[in-house]
């Protein structure tokens, strides 16, 4: 009699560690940035987890429009900490376009929410100061190995996007903890 009432007991212990409820997961990668849309979510089903504060499947509708607060991959267990409602750009900053000829880039590349610092390299553009954004997006090298780098910067140094956009700064990597 005891040890059916043990096994019972552990039988409903674990059967209660075991539930699962729906939660949001992604369906695929987004980046920094980028507005949840309907597309982008899929329902799985996760055992309950006091340290775990996933996002209920319920909540889907509360979910879409909100902003990736940095770069999720596919699969990736939703919680609110992931979410932002801040726009990329925010306010008081432009998206620049970034011409990155070959040696004017890190041979590691730039990946989303680097914090970079874009330098002028010619005498024309010497007039603008150097400007520190951060990566938003990076194309793929073209033939002849030069790269486009959507970057975000203070609407104040807007001025960088004429050199930038010609191919004529040069793009260094800086202390991710940075501002």
């Amino acid at each position: 009699m005891l040890v059916a009432g043990s096994l019972a007991g552990v039988e409903s212990y674990v059967t209660a560690q075991n539930q699962t409820s729906s939660v949001l997961v992604l369906a695929r990668e987004v980046g920094w940035g980028h507005a949840l849309t309907d597309e982008d979510l899929e329902v799985a089903g996760a055992v309950q987890d006091e340290h775990l504060h996933a996002i209920d499947a319920m909540d889907r509708a509360q979910v879409v429009g909100q902003v990736a607060a940095h770069t999720l991959p596919a699969g990736t267990l939703l919680t609110r900490a992931e979410l932002t409602t801040a726009r990329v750009p925010g306010v008081d900053q432009v998206v620049t376009g970034v011409l990155l000829k070959p040696g004017m880039v890190p041979a590691r590349g730039v990946h989303p929410e680097d914090r970079v610092l874009l330098t002028p390299t010619t005498s024309e553009a010497t007039q603008v100061p150097p400007t520190v954004g951060r990566v938003l997006d990076a194309g793929t090298s073209a033939a002849d190995g030069s790269v486009v780098v959507d970057v975000v910067v203070p609407t104040a140094q807007v001025a960088i996007a004429t050199p930038a956009g010609a191919g004529q700064v040069v793009l260094s990597l800086l202390d991710p903890e940075g501002p």
